[in-house]
């Protein structure tokens, strides 16, 4: 079920065909994503991609779904570390850099929460960013998401940098 955001944006559930859509995307723009998704340098070829969306494929507690522009794809959004006896859950996105600053991660942001809340029965929403991610971390910051802490030395990135996270918080 397509979840449209606003204008041609929507979100779509991932599904196992993404896998090339996926790649070429993490293969084109190696070097912008790299900068703050560890990930990037590990996925080397389609077949990473498929591993990637049979795992996440066969966590049904954490959904991912693909961000859409006009039906193409423009990157991921999902939950992560669900913990249902507590009530918590992680949201984690990326984008292509040619659909930065449009509002989708934003607008997506807000229809995770709403799921996770409404539909998922969780208290509590979590996303990290890199302390340095400023565009990352305005997403939260523009939804009213509290900084509860900051990591320290919490990832260690591609190009050997260990980063501090900035942990926001939603709380019901």
């Amino acid at each position: 079920m397509t979840i449209l955001l606003f204008d041609c944006f929507a979100l779509r559930p991932l599904r196992p065909d993404d896998s090339g859509d996926i790649f070429r995307a993490i293969d084109s723009q190696r070097d912008y994503l790299g900068q703050w998704l560890p990930f990037v340098a590990l996925t080397r070829s389609e077949e990473d991609s498929r591993a990637f969306i049979a795992a996440s494929l066969s966590d049904p507690a954490n959904p991912v779904y693909t961000l859409r522009a006009d039906g193409l794809f423009a990157g991921l959004i999902g939950f992560k570390s669900a913990d249902p006896a507590a009530g918590s859950i992680e949201i984690g996105y990326w984008l292509r850099e040619e659909f930065q600053h449009r509002g989708i991660v934003t607008a997506a942001v807000q229809e995770l929460r709403r799921i996770a809340f409404e539909e998922l029965g969780m208290c509590r929403i979590e996303i990290r960013c890199g302390t340095g991610n400023l565009p990352s971390n305005r997403i939260p910051q523009r939804l009213d998401m509290r900084l509860d802490r900051v990591e320290k030395q919490a990832e260690l990135l591609s190009s050997g940098e260990q980063i501090d996270l900035n942990v926001y918080v939603a709380e019901k």
